[in-house]
């Protein structure tokens, strides 16, 4: 829902997550804005760039491979020894 207001500005009304919200107000506060300020940069950024100001794309399986890659969360080996005694452990569990 918008609303015009009698300074030539539109009142936006929209619904968003609770904690999306609260964690993106955290984050904005953080950078020495709130979310007003945020909203109106996205607005004039997707403007001076005629589109939006982040490239949206669909994950892959390669581009969660890569991530998951890079994160403290993978298991690292030394050598080949060490890689197959943890698959032998971790399918010794499920059995």
């Amino acid at each position: 829902m918008t609303t015009k207001t009698d300074t030539n500005k539109t009142q936006l009304r929209v619904s968003v997550a609770t904690a999306d919200y609260d964690t993106a107000s955290q984050l904005f506060h953080k950078l020495g804005m709130d979310t007003t300020t945020a909203i109106n940069l996205f607005l004039k950024q997707s403007i001076a760039v005629n589109g939006l100001p982040f490239r949206p794309h669909l994950i892959t399986d390669t581009d969660k491979a890569i991530r998951e890659a890079h994160s403290d969360q993978v298991q690292h080996f030394n050598n080949e020894a060490d890689w197959q005694a943890s698959v032998r452990h971790e399918l010794n569990k499920t059995h």
